[in-house]
């Protein structure tokens, strides 16, 4: 296996998204609602962090799928109300895979234009434009179009407003927006058709965008629970002296490292393997994770105690933000059959969407 080992850049660029991160962190759901969303955007173009997946003049990506990670990771860890998976990874990755505009590109490097991918109603893939009843524009906050497969290979864009209804979901952070209604007649198709190994690319970058948002946001909320736990007293004691407790944090943190671990091995085959050893390495990674995310999401709850179960507590954003990743793009389950599918070459042919 090879292990996406950061080089100094990235290394930097780590270093930078902590900063970055820490500017738009979501301590508790005021902070999320109060969150000036549109100066944590610009910051976020300013950085050229909304570009990462834009292409270069070779037709290469402008950053690679390990630096789209390292971002995702540091914006999961932060709970940041930004739509930086639904916009900048997973639409932008669809639309450049489509051969789309350059100033339409352009302009969501800038952050001037944000699209949503539109999944299907599981949220396990991308919605047929024929078929929006119900569909889903994933990490929609500040977007004005949704993206959708028509025929399973042409993008097609559609306006939301008007077509879909915002709503809040279980996780405070990000925002979805639900299709009521079929396809607005002003849907337009963006590009060139998207051939089977373009699919592949572009789901086995987004289930690895995902694990990583998930891997931060697990990081993030055992750091604070190993923090607490040194400085809350039980029993005259210091509850992080408990063997109990220390067990528990010792098996999410052993969570966290595989958890990562299999993010990083994605993340550097997402550009570097072939389309189908990509998906296999995403697919691993997101199965892994999702299971993993809900067993540390559980374990910080239980060593908060009660003051971790109260609105004010950042607790359950963490857990609310994990059990939102486990289901995008299918959840743990769904992972794991296709890891068999691939592994056994009986898979039912391409990823759709």
């Amino acid at each position: 296996m090879v292990l996406a080992l950061l080089n100094d850049e990235q290394q930097m660029l780590r270093e930078m998204m902590g900063s970055l991160a820490g500017s738009v962190r979501a301590g508790n759901p005021r902070d999320i609602a109060e969150s000036d969303r549109g100066k944590g955007w610009a910051a976020l173009a300013e950085a050229g962090m909304l570009g990462l997946r834009v292409r270069d003049g070779s037709g290469a990506p402008t950053g690679s799928g390990v630096d789209a990670a390292i971002v995702a990771e540091a914006l999961g860890g932060a709970l940041a109300p930004l739509p930086y998976l639904g916009s900048a990874v997973l639409a932008t990755e669809l639309l450049a895979l489509a051969g789309a505009p350059a100033d339409l590109l352009q302009r969501a490097a800038d952050g001037a234009e944000r699209h949503a991918v539109l999944l299907t109603r599981d949220l396990s893939g991308i919605a047929a434009a024929d078929d929006l009843g119900g569909a889903v524009a994933f990490d929609s906050w500040g977007a004005t179009h949704g993206l959708a497969l028509a025929d399973g290979r042409r993008l097609v864009r559609v306006p939301l407003d008007g077509a879909a209804k915002r709503r809040p979901g279980a996780d405070l952070t990000r925002e979805l927006a639900r299709f009521t209604g079929p396809a607005p007649a002003d849907a337009e198709e963006i590009g060139r058709p998207l051939d089977p190994a373009d699919l592949d690319r572009w789901r086995a970058l987004g289930l690895t965008a995902v694990a990583a948002d998930a891997v931060g946001a697990m990081r993030a909320a055992l750091d604070g629970v190993v923090a607490y736990s040194k400085e809350r007293v039980a029993y005259g004691q210091q509850i992080g002296s408990f063997q109990a407790i220390q067990h528990m944090c010792a098996d999410a943190l052993v969570h966290c490292e595989a958890a990562s671990a299999c993010v990083s091995y994605a993340a550097w085959a997402a550009d570097e393997a072939e389309p189908a050893d990509a998906l296999l390495a995403a697919h691993t990674a997101k199965a892994y994770t999702a299971s993993a995310a809900l067993d540390v999401a559980e374990t910080v709850m239980q060593v908060y105690g009660g003051i971790g179960h109260t609105w004010e507590h950042v607790a359950h954003l963490y857990a609310r933000r994990v059990l939102l990743d486990r289901q995008v793009l299918g959840d743990a389950g769904h992972s794991l059959l296709r890891v068999a599918d691939l592994r056994l070459g009986e898979g039912p042919g391409p990823e759709e969407g």
